[in-house]
């Protein structure tokens, strides 16, 4: 693994550098932008596939451990794969960050100077979106770490897919549906970039596909507070089938208190 994070990007800086040289003579510089982004793409898968990148942090190794010895129970296999599973805001702020920067090389290279543009409002909006929703998950995940909580994130990895789209009650909605308008602005995105004829310039999103992938992300943040429920202690039950058990008093009280009542009422004669 350590092999191949020093080798694999060494190789592809000098195949950008030196292998792609001759696309120079190309208007646009085609082939190098090609390159360029095709090295980030393969650094990114990379990183995801063989380092913790786009994984949640495991928390309680003992409940990790746990889980694990629970899958292989289950299996009867030995689990060979024992990384944590992958977090759905990672992926959602990696899979911008990638889009994003292959756009703006793909058009600077190809199409023309991106530096005399105006600033790309929809750029800003949607790295905002997956900055925010990475922030927002990482103090949700240090406020249930400091509270002790048992989480579903401290289980081995079931899958990528599996992984983003499930919590400790199996697939949910509020990320279904959180993946689902994100995949839809990636797309619609990438597919504008391609139809850029001339001039670099960054798309322009719809308002309602924003507004829409901006909702969806605060729905998904408002349902992830509420994944993984503090333990709750049952308190000590002071009551027996909802009657109030009076406080016994000591034959020494019981005594002293009828001397004094007799005392305070001298007996009359007839």
């Amino acid at each position: 693994m350590k092999r191949f994070l020093i080798v694999f990007p060494a190789a592809a800086v000098i195949a950008v550098l030196s292998g792609c040289e001759h696309a120079k003579t190309y208007d646009g510089h085609d082939i190098q932008a090609y390159c360029i982004i095709g090295v980030i793409l393969l650094l990114s898968l990379g990183l995801g596939r063989y380092t913790n990148m786009l994984r949640d942090e495991i928390t309680d190794c003992d409940q990790f451990d746990v889980e694990v010895s629970k899958v292989q129970r289950r299996t009867k296999t030995k689990l060979m794969n024992k990384k944590s599973p992958f977090s759905l805001a990672k992926t959602q702020f990696a899979g911008w960050t990638v889009i994003i920067a292959s756009s703006y090389i793909y058009l600077s290279l190809t199409k023309g100077d991106c530096a005399d543009g105006a600033i790309n409002k929809t750029a800003l909006v949607l790295m905002g979106i997956g900055t925010g929703i990475l922030t927002a998950a990482a103090i949700i995940d240090k406020r249930e770490e400091l509270d002790n909580r048992p989480r579903h994130q401290n289980r081995p990895s079931k899958g990528f897919f599996v992984d983003i789209l499930s919590d400790h009650n199996g697939v949910s909605i509020h990320r279904f549906q959180n993946f689902v308008w994100t995949s839809i602005a990636m797309i619609v995105y990438v597919m504008k970039v391609a139809h850029v004829q001339s001039g670099c310039v960054m798309p322009e999103l719809s308002d309602t596909l924003l507004a829409l992938t901006g909702i969806s992300g605060v729905t998904f943040l408002t349902m992830r507070a509420s994944e993984n429920k503090p333990v709750v202690e049952n308190a000590p039950e002071t009551a027996v089938a909802g009657n109030v058990v009076a406080p016994v008093s000591s034959p020494v009280d019981v005594v002293s208190t009828t001397t004094v009542s007799v005392s305070n009422n001298p007996v009359t004669g007839p």
